[in-house]
């Protein structure tokens, strides 16, 4: 039995942010990091990037697993999977042996979620969520010339730009009326939706893939208003949902995530959680900021410091080169109407309740510049 005083399950950004604040904090600290992949160092937001750069996987890579353990001073167990947590003994059972934990942090991340499609798409869907996720949509890509995104939110929007930059012929399906309608009001997602569209990236709004016909080299999907789309492979970008299998076998408490307090502590002694699988307050918001934010409160934590995170107001930056856009959309649940402004591609629109407090905004072109003055103007989403 291997035995640490602080086990990372999950090498991501959470992961490996939460094992940099915690060197810094106390250099002697035993940590070992368990990732189910290589553990390589790398940024994930560049994925939705590659493409048009022409990078392979391996040139996305920052650092090696080695490189990583000697700059921290940690064990990284890559390629090792946890399969089970025994709380009361503190103990981590994975396929590489029985691990021995004082504190024990969850970062596992989240997964793409699986549409169910005709039996004749089998083997051209693919998602891409990891590093090897991309070189394995990067290899298969090799040669084609025409590409459907499934989904048009955040993710499927950034890799339909990427793509379209790179030279395929790219084809958006979505159940949605617009690019990114959880971020912004519909007279902004009509114009992100021109810029996409110049930039050679085709739309097909309100319905989905009912039936998929192969034709020669191509695929046909049949979509459920008849109209159809030609396609040589698919990349399903419809969502993510976090990883919770592992946590609720231990009888922690999830929800949408693992649910846990401002001190990021889960419902179980010793054991928290951070990042894209995490439930903080309600809220699982699977974004940088809030991913680094979380990784200093906790190291803190961890170290003595009880540090309840704090979140401000945190605006979304889509990285779409055909048109900038920033987004902090309003909670579903709060009451208010859109003032919109602007002209071209340069808008403002601004959620306000009857009293004119400022609970959302969406911004394009050069407006984005306004969005910390706008977020300033905000109440801190956790205080």
């Amino acid at each position: 039995m291997t035995h640490c005083h602080t086990l990372i399950i999950g090498a991501g950004h959470a992961g490996y942010s939460l094992a940099k604040e915690l060197r810094k904090l106390d250099p002697n600290r035993s940590i070992i990091l368990l990732s189910s992949d290589s553990a390589d160092y790398y940024s994930k937001p560049l994925l939705s990037t590659g493409f048009s750069k022409q990078k392979s996987a391996a040139e996305l890579i920052q650092k090696t697993a080695e490189q990583m353990a000697a700059e921290l001073q940690i064990q990284i167990w890559p390629f090792c999977t946890a399969e089970r947590i025994d709380a009361t003994a503190h103990q981590v059972d994975t396929t590489q042996g029985l691990l021995q934990y004082q504190q024990l942090v969850l970062a596992t991340g989240a997964s793409p979620v699986r549409l169910p499609l005709p039996a004749e798409t089998e083997g051209l869907v693919w998602s891409v969520n990891d590093l090897a996720d991309y070189q394995r949509f990067l290899e298969q890509s090799q040669g084609k010339r025409k590409i459907t995104v499934l989904g048009a939110g955040l993710v499927g929007i950034e890799y339909a730009n990427d793509l379209a930059l790179a030279g395929f012929q790219v084809d958006v399906v979505a159940l949605e009326q617009q690019p990114l309608a959880h971020l912004l009001p519909a007279p902004l997602g009509a114009v992100l939706q021109q810029q996409l569209q110049a930039a050679g990236v085709t739309f097909y709004w309100g319905s989905a893939i009912v039936e998929a016909k192969r034709l020669e080299q191509q695929l046909r999907l049949v979509l459920a208003d008849g109209r159809h789309v030609d396609t040589e492979l698919i990349l399903s970008a419809v969502g993510l949902k976090p990883k919770l299998a592992l946590a609720a076998s231990a009888g922690i408490d999830c929800g949408k995530g693992i649910k846990v307090d401002q001190n990021l502590a889960t419902s179980v002694a010793d054991i928290y959680a951070l990042g894209d699988c995490a439930e903080v307050c309600g809220y699982n918001l699977m974004y940088i900021q809030p991913i680094s934010l979380s990784a200093k409160a906790l190291a803190l934590t961890l170290t003595g410091q009880q540090t309840a995170v704090q979140f401000p107001v945190m605006p979304v930056i889509v990285k779409s080169p055909a048109l900038a856009v920033v987004s902090w959309p309003p909670a579903s649940q709060q009451q208010g109407e859109w003032t919109i402004q602007g002209q071209g591609q340069d808008w403002v629109a601004k959620f306000q309740n009857a009293d004119g407090v400022l609970l959302g905004f969406a911004l394009t072109g050069k407006m984005v510049a306004q969005r910390l003055r706008l977020a300033k103007e905000m109440p801190a989403l956790i205080a």
